[in-house]
């Protein structure tokens, strides 16, 4: 169990690995070793899971949608350790949302190292549908409130919020088309370079947002920076409509056996 545990945090720093390294090589299958951009009409999916080894309980992501996928009604995080945080989306017109916070412990206890949250509850503001300012609470106090900037084409470059380390922090990122290129999220630096022509499983999600979960765990919770899978993404096998399905990111160097895949499952709208 602490095998793992340790395992599943370590993969969920996998994807926002610093893009210098020599990409895997995965072989000889085409589907993992082209270098052209995707550029044919896009399906467009919507992440619904995200688990560790396809085991239903270890949930890395899973995100419930309302019926034409226009709104997150609810998000479930966690480490693949079985509990996970408890995210309720409640939406007021269109400028605001609440997003309600509670962690849920598995079998009655909590496990390390999903320890506390920063906020019970945050309140979106919006502005031309992005995210304008987040206002942080607990226990009803105000504590924090985050700013969102973009450039003129309407993509993050900024988000700017508060930081028990540096008190003010930012993140910063540097687009190139529908992909970031160099980024600072949460206190580290990332740089990317070549790009895949597949779909990058959080490129439908619609908010750039943080997990809001203290200690070793803080990560963001979407990351909607990327169209693209970046070239460095490590071993991965895709649908017919060019989304990640799977991604390995452990291997036993002995018997060349797989030890441990993220599995992906998406819907698509009603409309």
């Amino acid at each position: 169990m602490k095998k793992i545990l340790y395992l599943s945090i370590f993969l969920l720093s996998v994807l926002m690995i610093s893009c210098k390294p020599d990409p895997i090589d995965n072989g000889d299958d085409d589907t993992n070793n082209t270098d052209t951009i995707h550029e044919e009409p896009l399906v467009r999916k919507y992440l619904t899971k995200q688990l560790l080894n396809d085991d239903p309980e270890r949930i890395i992501l899973s995100i419930d949608w309302n019926e034409d996928c226009s709104q997150i009604k609810n998000v479930k995080y966690g480490t693949g350790n079985k509990d996970y945080v408890n995210y309720d989306f409640t939406y007021y017109e269109s400028d605001s949302i609440v997003v309600t916070l509670s962690i849920v412990p598995y079998d009655g206890y909590f496990s390390y190292p999903i320890w506390s949250l920063y906020y019970d509850k945050m309140v979106i503001h919006l502005k031309n549908s992005n995210i304008d300012q987040i206002y942080g609470y607990g226990n009803g106090k105000l504590l924090d409130v985050e700013e969102y900037i973009y450039n003129e084409e309407g993509k993050l470059i900024e988000r700017i919020y508060w930081n028990d380390v540096q008190r003010i922090a930012k993140d910063t990122f540097e687009w190139d088309g529908d992909n970031v290129t160099e980024a600072f999220m949460i206190n580290g630096n990332y740089k990317y370079e070549e790009f895949t022509e597949y779909i990058h499983p959080h490129y439908t999600l619609p908010f750039y947002l943080s997990n809001e979960v203290a200690f070793e765990v803080q990560k963001p919770l979407f990351t909607p920076l990327w169209k693209n899978i970046y070239k460095n993404y490590g071993i991965i096998e895709v649908d017919g409509d060019g989304y990640l399905s799977k991604h390995i990111i452990s291997i036993d160097e002995g018997t060349d056996s797989v030890q441990a895949y993220y599995s992906y499952y998406y819907t698509t709208p009603n409309e």
